[in-house]
């Protein structure tokens, strides 16, 4: 094995290791509505909170494909715990597509610093000397609590002619204000609250067109730049986001055929009823095949990076039709899956009830809509110009 292997299969011994931990805090998880300290503290003992941060910087700089299945191995103890690094992770990436001074900034002094973010384009910016003057209010701020550093997402004049477009932003966590808004019936543990900014200043290098963000890394003038953030975002990064929905399907498949098969109904074994056969199989090849579609695209979109390939459109239309297939396969799955648990999977203290509404929740997110990234899908393969800006 090379030596990066031979991290990344640590990196995923270390998560195994931390699931029963994540699945015996789920419920305060749930309840503190944040990730808490505890956890935390165990993620950075293990590195798992710098899988895809720069080495230069004392990351590990995990590949795209092998992130997603660390963090899929920890969404199996703790959905939110899962999506809340799959976020830090993708933020690692992000900020690796900025100009080198911003992830300085971000780890230079710190290397421990984690990333949240903003990303619904808000606020406003005025132009000062050096760079930029930002205000504004952004929502879905998932591991805001625990961020160092937060990325918002404002209009910027930064395109080719000087026209308005969103850009992101980095500003450290001393400039921003938390508002803990999120009440939720799902992933209520990502703590995904409203963040704000007054007037904080935030110089040229540390903005990022989202334009450029999608290109390759030859047009952000990153051609050198190690192969991870070389990527595209939207088409790619995302799928850190996917991943947590996999986790969640496969652990409780684990668990509920576990239990499914010592468990009786009047005396009858319920492992001999055949609707429960036919329920669990169906279950486990749309989960494998959710697996096999999300390690491909990001095994593929790596390699094309290794060898100085751009990704194509009927590529990034691919991954972004993955993106939200991925998630609707293991949502079929998991609602397959709770509704054979039977009655005893509505009681709060039964694990199947939250990862019903974890992955219920997660599939609302704007870049896992099947409509957006289907319809994105189709228009390319027909040969009609995309019509979704995140591709």
């Amino acid at each position: 094995m090379t030596e990066a292997a031979v991290i990344s299969s640590d990196l995923k011994s270390r998560a195994e290791a931390m699931v029963p931990h994540l699945m015996a805090r789920a419920t305060e998880t749930e309840a503190l509505r944040r990730i808490p300290d505890e956890t935390i503290a165990e993620l950075k003992t293990a590195g798992l909170h710098r899988i895809c941060q720069p080495a230069r910087l004392g990351g590990f700089e995990t590949p795209l494909d092998e992130a997603c299945d660390i963090v899929a191995t920890l969404s199996g103890g703790c959905s939110s715990t899962g999506w809340v690094t799959g976020v830090y992770t993708d933020h690692q990436i992000l900020v690796g597509m900025f100009d080198s001074k911003a992830a300085d900034d971000v780890w230079g002094d710190d290397p421990d610093n984690l990333v949240s973010a903003g990303f619904t384009p808000s606020g406003k910016a005025e132009p000062v000397e050096g760079g930029w003057q930002v205000t504004g209010r952004w929502g879905w701020s998932s591991g805001c609590d625990h961020a160092g550093w937060l990325i918002v997402v404002t209009l910027l004049p930064s395109g080719p002619e000087g026209e308005a477009e969103p850009n992101y932003c980095l500003v450290p966590r001393s400039d921003v204000t938390i508002t803990d808004n999120w009440q939720v019936m799902g992933l209520a543990g990502t703590g995904s609250k409203t963040i704000s900014v007054e007037n904080a200043f935030v110089p040229a290098y540390r903005t990022l067109p989202g334009r450029l963000a999608a290109a390759g890394g030859a047009q952000r003038g990153q051609a050198d730049a190690p192969a991870l953030y070389r990527l595209p975002h939207p088409p790619c990064v995302p799928f850190l986001l996917v991943t947590p929905s996999l986790g969640i399907a496969e652990s409780l498949l684990a668990l509920l055929t576990e239990e499914m098969s010592t468990r009786a109904s009047r005396g009858v074994p319920i492992a001999e009823y055949q609707s429960l056969q036919l329920h669990i199989a169906e279950s486990a090849a749309e989960i494998d095949s959710a697996r096999l579609l999300l390690m491909r695209d990001t095994g593929e979109a790596m390699a094309a990076m290794e060898a100085g390939f751009e990704i194509t459109l009927t590529e990034r239309s691919r991954n972004r039709r993955d993106h939200a297939y991925v998630v609707r396969l293991c949502r079929q799955a998991v609602d397959r899956l709770f509704t054979a648990v039977g009655g005893q999977g509505v009681f709060l203290d039964n694990v199947a009830q939250r990862k019903f509404r974890d992955i219920h929740a997660m599939s609302g997110h704007l870049a896992l809509n099947w409509d957006i990234a289907g319809t994105t899908y189709g228009r390319v393969a027909l040969g009609l110009e995309p019509a979704a800006r995140l591709i």
